[in-house]
């Protein structure tokens, strides 16, 4: 069940979205776009946060550090039937990336939260709409059109979840998206053996087309908890944010190019 957060529950967890004013080092030309006020247009069009986190860091101000938001929107409708499972959903989530001491861009990337197995996906690709800016002349009327862009663009996810759950994958090419997933996030030096990442979890991952085999390699990827013969050590699950935007979408990139091939 989702749960949406009031703005105390937000501040506890990212205090840094409700800062007032930039970092007192960044100059007249950076434009301060308070993320409190982009929460409010969110909510204003039916999102709501579910999340909100920033890093832990010693270096800069608390009060200014860059920060991740979740939404989810209120009206269910906009939620897709998991092709792998009954009764399963894929729910669409919005990312905001924001910081006011010029450690982070302002961005905005569609997501997917799939509720089968809780494991989160971000996909930033230009036709689903994504926003990323500097903080120089930038105004909140930018930050607005942006906004009702991309959350106007957001019920297409759909039409990706559905062509990928009809493309079925060689095992050469299940191999090439777990490859991707390993170097993302490990590198191309690393001793993860790639094969690892493609045994399921559950019995409705075990389909061999490419939603299913996309969801099995991006949970193992981010969740770790598994050890081949050529590792040293348990591969450990993924928290950094930065991080897993990255991974997530190197791998959602692979998957967009799979499904296009004959």
């Amino acid at each position: 069940m989702v749960t949406f957060k009031d703005k105390d529950q937000i501040k506890r967890l990212a205090p840094s979205i409700f800062a007032t004013q930039a970092h007192e080092h960044m100059s007249d030309r950076y434009s301060f776009i308070p993320s409190d006020q982009i929460i409010d247009q969110f909510h204003d069009l039916g999102w709501q946060v579910t999340d909100a986190k920033q890093p832990k860091s010693y270096k800069r101000s608390a009060d200014n550090k860059k920060h991740l938001v979740t939404f989810q929107p209120k009206d269910l409708n906009l939620t897709v039937s998991d092709p792998r499972a009954v009764d399963s959903q894929v729910m669409p989530q919005i990312l905001m990336t924001n910081s006011s001491d010029g450690s982070s861009s302002l961005s905005f990337a569609a997501g997917l939260f799939a509720l089968i197995c809780e494991n989160g996906l971000v996909i930033q690709t230009l036709d689903l709409g994504s926003f990323n800016q500097r903080h120089m002349n930038l105004g909140m009327e930018t930050v607005g059109n942006a906004i009702n862009h991309i959350t106007a663009m957001v019920p297409n996810l759909a039409n990706s979840i559905e062509g990928m759950s009809q493309k079925k994958l060689t095992h050469s090419e299940q191999l090439l998206l777990a490859d991707q997933a390993k170097e993302a996030r490990w590198g191309n030096e690393s001793t993860v053996d790639s094969r690892m990442l493609l045994t399921p979890r559950r019995v409705e991952d075990s389909g061999g087309d490419l939603w299913t085999t996309f969801n099995v390699i991006q949970e193992n990827t981010i969740q770790g908890g598994f050890k081949s013969e050529t590792q040293k050590r348990v591969a450990r699950k993924l928290t950094n944010m930065d991080a897993l935007q990255r991974v997530n979408m190197a791998l959602w990139s692979q998957a967009e190019s799979l499904l296009q091939t004959a």
